[in-house]
């Protein structure tokens, strides 16, 4: 069975830690683009000046 795998994942206790490994990337991948999904306010000066001017025109989503 194991005899297709690269001889550094014959071992179970590296199984484990490459699946681990594996996990954790795709959890640090899912909360990166939760975060950084292309939705942005605008930071420059005139829009954020207008935004703590009028913060009622402004609402939070």
């Amino acid at each position: 069975m194991n005899k297709h795998l690269p001889p550094f994942l014959q071992h179970p206790l590296a199984r484990e830690i490459a699946l681990a490994i594996v996990i954790k990337l795709a959890v640090i991948v899912a909360i990166f683009f939760a975060f950084f999904d292309g939705q942005s306010v605008s930071t420059d000066a005139e829009a954020v000046a207008d935004r703590l001017a009028n913060p009622s025109q402004h609402p939070i989503h």
